[in-house]
């Protein structure tokens, strides 16, 4: 059973509850694979790789934090993505060792920057950065998403009154529901009611969110409707579309 947000800019701004019969028909994408060629990074490695990856704009400027680069929050430095083992080029035998390559989003300049690092040197070999290339958000991106809906005068109400209908306890945090996410972009709104208010996503950085109660001990839980809810997380504010 669903908790379904089907009028959601009901008179007056409220946003009006309806249970419906299933759950989001649209499942969210996979998470990035990492590379099992010389098996995967570490969580020490990927932690290593990280620190390097975001502490190259700071020695480059001579200078604390990542520049002008932001993340999700607004915070100084981009927004860590993924971290994973190099892909194997054609010719050679195997991945090269000791190296990472980290997957970042530059909220500031709404691009994607990709770091190869070397692990023992603590230096960044390689650094590319691409304006809309979005690849699938993170749980830090996605709870981001979420505080922006519940901080929203007309849909966080109705956030917050699904979850206490289940709960029958307040929502106050990103961290009491199962998240996943999806990478929005503006031609998935062709011909559809609001696709102005999302006509930037592809060049912004956009999440349509896919929302759980948990069940009990963590597991299942019912599904909050919000598939025609998307989340501009580089303007900071939500659309809805479809209605």
């Amino acid at each position: 059973m669903a908790l379904g947000l089907t009028a959601l800019l009901a008179a007056g701004g409220t946003a009006v509850l309806k249970a419906t019969g299933s759950a989001p028909g649209t499942s969210p994408a996979p998470a990035a694979v990492i590379a099992s060629h010389n098996g995967p990074l570490t969580s020490e490695e990927a932690g290593k790789a990280a620190r390097i990856a975001l502490d190259h704009t700071a020695s480059r400027r001579g200078g604390k934090g990542t520049g002008r680069e932001r993340n999700a929050a607004g915070a100084a430095g981009a927004e860590l993505l993924d971290t994973h083992r190099p892909p194997r080029a054609k010719s050679a035998s195997a991945a090269p060792d000791g190296e990472a390559e980290v997957q970042l989003y530059d909220y500031a300049s709404d691009s994607l920057i990709t770091r190869r690092v070397d692990l023992r040197s603590g230096k960044v070999l390689a650094s590319d950065r691409r304006r809309g290339v979005q690849p699938p958000p993170s749980l830090a991106e996605v709870r981001q998403a979420v505080r922006i809906l519940l901080a929203d005068r007309r849909l966080g109400p109705g956030m917050r009154a699904s979850y206490a209908s289940v709960t029958h306890e307040k929502l106050t945090s990103p961290a009491q529901l199962k998240l996943q996410g999806l990478a929005f972009l503006a031609a998935r709104a062709d011909g559809v009611k609001g696709a102005r208010q999302v006509s930037r996503c592809g060049t912004h950085r956009c999440v349509q969110l896919f929302v759980r109660v948990p069940g009990e001990r963590g597991r299942g839980g019912k599904w909050i409707d919000t598939s025609r809810i998307v989340i501009d997380l580089s303007a900071r504010r939500a659309a809805v579309i479809g209605l």
